[in-house]
């Protein structure tokens, strides 16, 4: 194994000085309960060790590696590993000039973004990174022939203006109270404009950014490759050149049992542990593991209410109220997850409200609404969802709750991908049962609450909601944004658009030589691997 650093471009310096003003203020907000249980005998300050193989087994396949194209919350662990982004963000949603694609950025016009970027940085196939890349990359976005599910990310955005080589401005039709968090996600993830064009649609699996891995490799259903881009600009706190490792391999492994049998036999260096193994590893010496306490994916069941029956919103009260989310936490997750109590964000986020009204588990109330809505013996509903370790129990449980009170659910699993796509574009059912990804911002709830966001499978205008939703991006002050989604929780809660049952936890474990497994959660619940290394043995 390596114990000096591989060559790399040298690393520019970094402009410290960030105008963010009162709309940054509000964003160094709490994202959650991060908890190393299992630490390394070693000093946090060893030197870390150039070279290796990582082997992470993952259960959910990649649809995209491309950040614009990608659909479900599984596709963003596997490009956030190949991608950097305009303004990255700590777990506290603290952005960091130090970690982005833009040195600094100036918010103090309200309907205007401007974004100085850094020089010296290249695309993976050597084409430079740039204003036009960055507005290639959103145009793309915009544009609805794409269907990006990003573009309800940047709805403000009205055009992109390349000022210089190294400027860029972003035009917004209204204030743009998020902005430093949504630059983080999938359309801050810039693409190299040269590969997208020559690529056309096979670029959706030969991806070209400009993070820390290329990806060298992609079998569909088996995995992903990674090798180190040895021309990344990125530095670590003590100014070694990023990444450390020289090769990850991501697994696509969807039973998490055999994953966990993996990491016991040595096979895998990297798992997100299935609830039901979690203590195993805690109190394993040869282990860490690091938490993300009440903060991981939510559990959800999301409604078409353009589809019948579930156009009628006393069927979706009844099954609101007929689905026991405590009984589901014990059987599912092993009691090591939360019963939801707010709406789409959980305790861990600034936006989380445990008071707002809300349907609960009350099969005599799940009744009164059949009633209400013409269907008193009860009524029969497609649903569609995705196989995993919570999911699959989940699911069978739902199903038999809500058979108690004669509804008939019937159905159908498919992988995430062509789940997501039957049910948000398809109109294959009208119930979705799924996972929520952990977002602390809760402007990410336009894509799935917005007339046309991407996940409104929907599609219905809503003025009260767009209203409402325009105010909580263009307003700044944390406590009057707190009040305005408040006011989205309870349209959502009471009439049965989304209803939230677990707020999870997410567990990585890990043998001890593999260091830095505290910086591998980002603020999403997704992993960061570019500052793990390999200790020798």
């Amino acid at each position: 194994m390596q114990t000096t650093p591989p060559p790399h471009a040298n690393t520019p310096a970094v402009d410290g000085q960030v105008r963010r003003r009162a709309l940054l203020r509000g964003a160094a907000i709490g994202a959650g309960s991060v908890v190393l249980l299992a630490r390394h005998g070693r000093a946090a300050a060893d030197k870390p060790e150039y070279g290796g193989k990582l082997r992470v087994a993952y259960n959910l396949a990649p649809g995209s590696l491309d950040p614009t194209l990608a659909v479900s919350g599984g596709d963003t662990f596997y490009w956030k590993q190949a991608y950097d982004v305009l303004i990255d963000n700590d777990q506290r949603l603290t952005p960091r000039p130090d970690r982005s694609l833009a040195e600094s950025w100036d918010l103090s016009d309200s309907r205007a973004v401007t974004l100085k970027l850094r020089k010296g940085v290249t695309f993976h196939d050597g084409t430079a990174f740039n204003a036009g890349a960055v507005k290639a990359t959103i145009d793309r976005i915009l544009d609805p022939a794409t269907r990006s599910a990003a573009r309800a990310e940047i709805s403000p955005v009205e055009r992109v203006e390349a000022v210089e080589e190294h400027l860029v401005r972003l035009h917004l039709s209204r204030p743009w109270g998020p902005a430093t968090t949504m630059l983080g996600g999938r359309a801050g993830a810039i693409n190299s404009p040269s590969a997208v064009k020559a690529l056309g649609v096979d670029y959706r699996f030969r991806p070209s950014g400009t993070g820390p891995f290329k990806v060298a490799e992609f079998v569909s259903g088996s995995m992903v490759r990674l090798v180190r881009n040895e021309h990344y600009w990125g530095r670590d706190e003590a100014g070694n050149p990023l990444p450390y490792l020289d090769e990850i391999v991501l697994n696509i492994v969807p039973d998490q049992t055999v994953q966990t049998n993996a990491l016991k036999a040595g096979e895998m260096d990297l798992v997100f542990l299935p609830y039901r193994d979690a203590p195993q590893f805690q109190d394993k010496p040869g282990y860490n593991v690091n938490v993300f306490e009440n903060a991981g994916t939510v559990y959800v069941l999301l409604y078409n209410r353009s589809k019948p029956p579930l156009d009628n919103i006393n069927l979706r009260l009844a099954i609101a109220h007929a689905v026991n989310p405590a009984a589901i936490n014990k059987a599912a997750y092993f009691g090591r997850a939360s019963v939801a109590t707010g709406g789409m964000w959980p305790p861990s986020t600034w936006a989380y409200d445990g008071t707002v009204p809300r349907p609960s588990y009350n099969p005599a109330k799940a009744r009164e609404y059949l009633a209400l809505g013409g269907r008193p013996n009860g009524f029969e509903v497609d649903a569609v969802s995705y196989p995993s370790e919570a999911n699959t129990p989940s699911a069978e449980i739902v199903r038999a709750q809500l058979a108690a009170v004669g509804i008939k659910m019937n159905l159908r699993m498919y992988d995430v991908t062509t789940a997501s796509e039957k049910f948000y574009y398809g109109g294959e059912a009208p119930l979705y049962l799924s996972g929520w990804g952990h977002v602390p911002e809760p402007s990410s709830s336009n894509m799935l609450y917005r007339s046309n966001g991407y996940y409104n499978a929907s599609k219905l205008p809503d003025a009260r909601l767009d209203a409402l939703l325009d105010a909580g991006e263009s307003t700044v002050d944390i406590a009057q944004r707190k009040a305005i989604y408040r006011k989205v929780d309870e349209i959502v809660l009471g009439e049965a658009m989304a209803t939230p049952l677990i707020y999870g936890t997410a567990y990585a474990a890990a043998p001890k030589r593999v260091r830095g497994l505290e910086s591998v959660f980002t603020y999403d619940i997704r992993m960061y691997l570019h500052r793990l290394w390999l200790e020798k043995t």
